[in-house]
């Protein structure tokens, strides 16, 4: 039984972990999970049952082994969340040969995404998330977001394909921006990640969805240095270019003594960190350049 409840991206961290203990046993093994986000498991080979803690009576016969992946990196905020598993389950963090994240699309979910693909978006594209939640950090201001998608719209010709849950962001002010809230579930949006010329975000359970693919990523970090976060053995085609904002507590997170589920800033308004509205928006113009996605702006 392997155990982690929440959030997104940090159950969808846990797939080398399940990956690798399939692999040491040789597949001669049953490999459980408990989460709170079962649909992330669907169609993975190496998981015969998928619980929720309203269910788990069901699970009738005993467990050999219980690796409780819950409070694993909240308890180690100074390394990666893979490799923080990684110890959790191996104790020790080289023993994962592979630390790429997985999600398997059903035939029907890469069906639905290349209809999407062909009659909805009907071009070359870009995904952006613009989150909106419970970490402060994270939620930089709707006009931050504006000025990206201004740069996206100005430097491109792509479309602009918004995505996340529909309480989140998006704007309607030209026609290349495309409002997708609420439009895929988990592997749809892989799919759909998996066809654009790049995806951008801040640090959230989307930026994993992304990290399953080959798409470029530029992401946003806050409180969470990148360098916790990146994803790891990707291609070198597919890659992730991290901006950080333009203040001296970058990465805080990691000093705050575990575990930690949480961050309130201690600079200034609690709920208003400075962090979110310190970044530079420019260097998602530069970050698309260096992607070979927009020209150099002539001086």
């Amino acid at each position: 039984m392997v155990v982690r409840q929440l959030a997104l991206g940090d159950v969808l961290l846990s797939t080398p972990i399940i990956r690798q203990l399939h692999k040491d046993y040789g597949g001669k093994c049953h490999i459980d999970v408990l989460t709170l986000k079962p649909e992330i498991f669907l169609n993975n080979p190496y998981v015969r049952r998928v619980f929720t803690p309203e269910n788990f009576n069901e699970a009738k016969s005993p467990y050999s082994r219980v690796i409780n992946l819950d409070l694993a990196y909240e308890n180690m905020p100074h390394v990666h969340i893979v490799d923080a598993y990684a110890k959790a389950s191996h104790e020790a963090m080289d023993k994962i040969e592979s630390k790429r994240l997985e999600l398997f699309p059903s035939d029907a979910d890469r069906q639905r995404a290349r209809s999407i693909q062909t009659e909805e978006i009907a071009g070359d594209y870009v995904v952006i998330h613009m989150r909106k939640d419970t970490w402060p950090s994270r939620n930089l201001p709707d006009a931050t977001w504006k000025k990206i998608l201004d740069i996206l719209l100005e430097c491109t010709d792509f479309k602009v394909v918004q995505v996340g849950s529909i309480h989140e962001i998006a704007f309607d002010y030209h026609p290349r921006l495309l409002n997708m809230l609420g439009g895929f579930n988990i592997h749809e949006l892989r799919e759909i990640i998996a066809g654009a010329q790049c995806y951008v975000g801040v640090d959230s359970g989307t930026l994993h969805v992304a990290a399953c693919t080959d798409t470029p990523i530029i992401a946003m970090f806050s409180s969470a240095h990148h360098r916790l976060r990146e994803p790891l053995e990707r291609p070198p085609h597919a890659r992730f270019i991290p901006i950080q904002p333009a203040v001296d507590c970058y990465g805080c997170q990691e000093h705050y003594p575990p575990p930690i589920t949480g961050v309130i800033c201690h600079r200034g308004d609690p709920y208003s960190p400075p962090c979110k509205d310190a970044f530079d928006v420019e260097n998602i113009r530069q970050s698309l350049i260096d992607l070979g996605l927009a020209k150099p702006v002539l001086q």
